[in-house]
């Protein structure tokens, strides 16, 4: 097995690229059948281009061809797969088109059909929106002139892919879930960035998938592999991800397909030729025969994101680079005076608090990071003490190893306080999301998503659904907790939800966030604002107190700031978790594993929003 990861080095004249016939040596081999093709993307990525200009590339070098596809949510991130198979090729190699039903029919233009002809296999410059439902085509001309088309699968089969094309490094996992990639015949073209699904978003916890397993599954099933972050090569490239995944094919050799017969399918597309051409031209020096069907890939291909920053890429004010852009010098002079396993977590922190409200903000975020450590370094020396280590000169060296073990265990604690207090106290309310929802550098994500040209117009709708807790959150604390009362008696509080269709790429509609947006400098005295501060000095005493007992211990109480989510319902239900959890703190201390019971509790309540496995784990606690 075999794999490359990274970027590589400009490819010589020689690049597989511009070679002819396959130059995989295992698909070589197989003269007589057909080759198999998987395409896994994601609606809007370009999966269906892909498969048309492969299509295209086939029908060029002669060969009988045939595309399907499943469409999942098409310009909606979902899963879409296209599947391909490809013949060996025609004695007339014309580029002569063979019908779904069996009939022949002339195709001078082989490649361009319109997204609507009976392919509906993404074949035209319409391809990849998925809107076709399953279809396929088997295009070409069969090997002995006027017999019937040979019948191809429209669907993959497990152990018979020879070459899967992922746009997304969970899409590689899917397929080799499903017993697509196989070690004796797959070769593997995958990027590694990531877009996360439904179920990693909406967890309670951190639902995200472990990337390094499903990295580690592909480079262990698959035969050949090429793994690095496409996405990043095709945004230097200046162009689409499909294009750079193509040119990754052409240099793979895993196909019978000449690379330049793949190289101008992008040519007579005539759809920003010269940004896919830039694309291709970058994916062939992902993957050529330097590193194809070696043992391991060289030095320089390390993986994408993981290679430590060079010397001028470190911010320049300290040796540690830590300095923070944009923030007021007094609040960067205190990040640095910080210990240096918190000082990153702080770092960040401190920005984000100064983006969400203000200076002051960040100054009250800092004056709790540095409250924490005072008392926890105390704290941490007395329970060195109290287990009997000896104040002797003879023991110089010992009380030196342990006091350094005090303070790494106090770090440890702080920097998990450092991550949860930012998050916590950039809690989301109204003025957050319409800030959010108003930014400049949103209205540009957007336009860069969907691709729209300078001065199109570009419409943008918010869905939005406040009910009475999110109005009542603006409100001062005197005025809303009657409020709230008053909904609880009369059981409307959970029925008056304000459904709002916001066009913020309109002037009124814009106002009308831009001006919730504004209210921020309020929000000291609305209610919200005033339960969360409440609740978060409550979890710092209670952390404090935990970390009194054992490091461990007082991680598993940092880490509970994470049951305290959302808004509305969801909100609710947290901190009704976070408050029974917490509660517990005293009886988990009074168990042999204090840390391991906690985060029992912890776990079943991210488990379960809705509290009943938190109810068990607290009656099997014998709380």
């Amino acid at each position: 097995m075999s794999g490359v990861a990274g970027d590589a080095p400009a490819v010589p004249d020689s690049s597989p690229c511009s070679t002819s016939g396959a130059r995989d040596p295992a698909a070589a081999q197989r003269s007589g059948r057909t080759w198999t093709v998987l395409i896994a993307a994601l609606g809007g990525e370009g999966g269906g281009v892909l498969s048309s200009w492969i299509v295209d590339a086939a029908e060029a070098d002669g060969r009988t061809v045939q595309a399907t596809s499943v469409p999942g949510v098409a310009q909606r991130t979902g899963a879409t797969t296209y599947y391909l198979e490809i013949g060996v090729r025609g004695p007339g190699g014309d580029g002569r088109r063979v019908d779904g039903n069996g009939s022949a029919g002339s195709s001078p233009m082989a490649g361009k059909e319109s997204a609507d002809s009976s392919t509906g296999a993404g074949s035209g410059p319409a391809a990849g929106r998925g809107d076709s439902g399953s279809g396929g085509a088997v295009r070409g001309e069969s090997p002995e002139s006027g017999s019937a088309a040979p019948v191809m699968a429209l669907l993959p089969t497990p152990g018979n892919v020879d070459l899967l094309v992922a746009s997304e490094l969970l899409e590689a996992g899917r397929a080799a879930q499903t017993g697509m990639i196989t070690p004796d015949r797959t070769t593997v073209i995958a990027s590694t960035h990531r877009t996360f699904a439904i179920a990693e978003k909406s967890a309670m916890g951190d639902g995200r998938f472990n990337d390094e397993r499903i990295q580690r599954a592909v480079r262990e099933l698959s035969r050949r592999y090429v793994l690095t972050d496409l996405g990043k090569v095709a945004e230097r490239a200046g162009t689409v991800l499909s294009s750079v995944l193509l040119g990754a094919v052409a240099a793979s050799g895993a196909l019978p397909i000449p690379g330049d017969r793949l190289r101008s399918a992008i040519e007579r597309s005539g759809i920003a030729v010269e940004a896919n051409l830039r694309g291709f031209d970058a994916g062939c020096r992902l993957f050529d025969d330097a590193t194809a069907g070696t043992a391991a890939p060289s030095a320089d291909r390390v993986s994408a994101g993981t290679a430590a920053p060079s010397a001028d890429q470190v911010p320049a004010g300290t040796a540690s680079g830590t300095v923070s852009r944009g923030l007021p010098a007094s609040l960067a002079a205190r990040v640095e005076a910080l210990p240096e396993p918190v000082r990153k977590f702080a770092r960040l922190g401190v920005e984000r608090t100064v983006d969400y409200q203000d200076a002051r903000y960040g100054a009250l975020y800092l004056d709790r990071i540095e409250r924490f450590l005072a008392r926890a370094e105390p704290a941490g020396l007395k329970r060195t003490e109290s287990a009997g280590l000896e104040r002797t000169e003879s023991a110089g060296l010992k009380r030196t190893e342990s006091d350094r073990s005090v303070s790494d265990s106090v770090h440890a604690v702080a920097r998990e306080v450092a991550r949860h207090l930012a998050l916590w106290m950039c809690f989301e309310d109204i003025v957050r999301v319409a800030d959010l929802k108003t930014r400049r550098s949103r209205f540009e994500r957007v336009r860069s998503e969907v691709r729209a040209k300078p001065g199109q117009p570009v419409v943008i709708t918010e869905f939005l659904k406040p009910g009475v807790d999110e109005w009542c959150s603006l409100l001062p604390a005197w005025l809303a907790r009657p409020v709230l009362r008053a909904a609880d008696r009369g059981g409307w509080r959970r029925r008056f939800n304000v459904g709002l269709h916001v066009r913020t790429s309109s002037v009124t509609g814009f106002l009308l966030l831009w001006t919730l947006a504004r209210l921020r400098w309020l929000r000291r005295g609305m209610y919200r604002y005033r339960e969360e501060q409440e609740r978060i000095e409550a979890w710092l005493d209670g952390v404090g107190e935990a970390h009194a007992a054992s490091p461990a211990f007082g991680i598993e109480a940092a880490k509970c700031a994470n049951l305290v989510k959302g808004y509305g319902e969801t909100h609710e239900r947290g901190v009704r978790s976070f408050e029974r959890t917490m509660g517990c703190l005293a009886e988990c201390a009074a168990t042999s594993d204090p840390a391991a019971s906690l985060r029992t509790l912890r776990q079943a309540a991210l488990a379960d929003p809705d509290g009943g496995k938190l109810d068990a784990a607290i009656v099997a606690l014998g709380a």
